[in-house]
């Protein structure tokens, strides 16, 4: 019994000592994405549209700096490409373009800026929310160039180098120049990276 004790008193004490050596360091993470899309879609004419999500794939780094055992702040920059299929009938619209069916990928620069929180002692579990700025890239003249969002995510590593975060965007940004069609780009986005 005194020896499972200490067993669990010396892992307490290595998993805090694990904590607190984080704080007033550095730590990047590299990682692949997979996106999918449950867009907010309103179109204001008299047109029965149906979206179709679809899934895509992105490439992103982030940074932490951790200012405290259970707080750190991170900085990314993320290229992400989003799909969106649109099923049309009855009426016109831009969207289909004369066709019934759509398909529109929105390739798009991000730079998340987020507060960390670390809960657990072993460090391995962190809660993630934040602002974020889109640049829309290549996408032509209907489409703003810049947008906001607001980013939540849970990460969690299984060692000391793997990680893997699930994030919701919340987009709260038409990113439509056009006032009869309202697009806000709700995202969710699966990562796996490797923690340096």
């Amino acid at each position: 019994m005194l020896l499972f004790l200490l067993c669990i008193t010396g892992t307490s004490f290595a998993q805090n000592t694990e904590q607190r050596d984080a704080v007033g360091k550095f730590q990047v993470v590299p990682s692949v994405m997979v996106t999918y899309n449950p867009y907010s879609l309103n179109v204001m004419y008299n047109v029965d549209i149906t979206p179709k999500y679809n899934f895509q794939f992105g490439l992103g780094i982030e940074t932490e700096y951790r200012m405290h055992e259970k707080l750190g702040i991170a900085l990314g920059v993320n290229y992400v490409t989003q799909g969106l299929k649109i099923s049309s009938s009855g009426g016109s619209s831009s969207w289909s373009y004369g066709n019934n069916e759509s398909e529109v990928i929105l390739k798009t620069l991000r730079v998340p800026m987020l507060l960390c929180l670390h809960p657990l002692p072993n460090d391995r579990l962190a809660l993630k929310m934040g602002c974020e700025i889109q640049f829309l890239l290549d996408m032509g003249e209907n489409y703003k160039s810049t947008s906001m969002d607001y980013p939540l995510g849970i990460a969690y590593s299984f060692d000391d180098r793997i990680q893997f975060e699930l994030r919701y965007d919340v987009g709260t940004s038409d990113i439509m120049k056009n006032e009869g069609q309202d697009v806000k780009r709700d995202c969710f986005i699966f990562m796996a990276g490797i923690r340096f």
